[in-house]
């Protein structure tokens, strides 16, 4: 390790002390470039709060000094340790790892505190066992598969949900089971990214084992005062100006972004503003490509989303005039 990696990790391990509180810690599931990094920085804006950003990244340099975990394939069910993965993330929160501290000078990082949002990409198949043994309670992101498979670079798990057994008796169907792993395997970069898609969150859809929050980063963005009510009163936080600040400020990974819609972020009329960051994937495919994604969702059994529409199906959505803030047509179904 060079000097000043040393010394970076040096500067981590001294620069918070973490003394549990009474209130449980947050732990954000969410599929990758779905604007985890965004709600994440939300969370962690509220006093007392620190936050681990992916501690199971094996692509980060800190997840890989810890030594852990190595292949994506160790964090699979069937091939994983369930009880490392808890030991860890247990640790983690009693502050036995420091060098995987926030970087201090990051926004929201705090030298004291007594509550932890971990940011989490993997490990679906344990959200419910997380949340029961980690003193956890669980926000479940999610985000439209066409944007978030139109940002991502990279699929490495895509291969390995495709051969796994477990997501195999999930799908049940024979059928259904091979034509997923031929367009995962054959089918475009858009449809392979949403058969990615659903099988990070066919488990929490179908098949929840957690009492959690489910959120989706369009209602989010569109309507941001009241979720920032959900938030407030669901996870017991207490700044309300603080957080409605964090909602209009653009994640840390932003430079992630192109230079387009790092533009419009700065746009001075909020509600264009909004209405680009959750709709602006639609001038970037055709209509096959809204298609094969509903081939896809259906193949799972999945109907939160479709490729023909921007917001999630109304019962995912926590407020009635959500879908009036984009043009979107109302249906029934959204939460009062």
């Amino acid at each position: 390790m060079s000097i000043t990696d040393t010394a970076k990790y040096a500067l981590k391990a001294v620069s918070n002390i973490h003394r549990q509180g009474a209130l449980p810690n947050i732990f954000l599931f969410a599929t990758a470039r779905g604007g985890s990094t965004w709600v994440m920085e939300i969370l962690a804006s509220q006093p007392g709060m620190k936050y681990y950003d992916e501690p199971f990244n094996i692509r980060r340099d800190n997840v890989a000094r810890v030594g852990l975990f190595r292949t994506w394939d160790e964090m699979m069910p069937g091939v994983d340790d369930p009880d490392l993965a808890i030991r860890y993330l247990n640790d983690l929160a009693a502050g036995a790892y420091p060098g995987m501290n926030p970087p201090p000078f990051r926004p929201y990082h705090r030298l004291m505190t007594d509550r932890i949002v971990f940011k989490i990409h993997v490990m679906e198949h344990l959200i419910g066992r997380i949340a029961r043994e980690c003193n956890g309670q669980v926000v479940f992101l999610m985000r439209h598969p066409i944007p978030t498979t139109l940002s991502r670079t990279m699929l490495p798990r895509l291969e390995l949900f495709l051969t796994n057994p477990f997501f195999d008796a999930v799908i049940g169907d024979p059928a259904r089971l091979a034509e997923i792993r031929r367009i995962g395997r054959g089918g475009t970069k858009l449809q392979q990214g949403v058969v990615s898609w659903c099988y990070q969150n066919v488990l929490a859809l179908r098949q929840p084992d957690f009492d959690g929050l489910f959120v989706t980063y369009e209602e989010l963005v569109l309507n941001p005062d009241r979720s920032c009510d959900l938030f407030i009163e669901r996870l017991h936080f207490r700044d309300r100006e603080r957080m409605r600040m964090a909602f209009g400020r653009a994640a840390a990974n932003i430079s992630m972004s192109a230079a387009k819609t790092a533009s419009v972020i700065s746009e001075a009329d909020q509600r264009t503003r909004n209405e680009y960051l959750v709709s602006r994937w639609q001038e970037k495919v055709t209509a096959q490509d809204r298609a094969d994604t509903n081939e896809v969702m259906a193949l799972f059994g999945l109907d939160v989303y479709s490729g023909d529409q921007v917001l999630a199906h109304p019962r995912y959505l926590h407020f009635a005039d959500t879908v009036h803030l984009i043009g979107q047509p109302a249906t029934a179904g959204a939460l009062p």
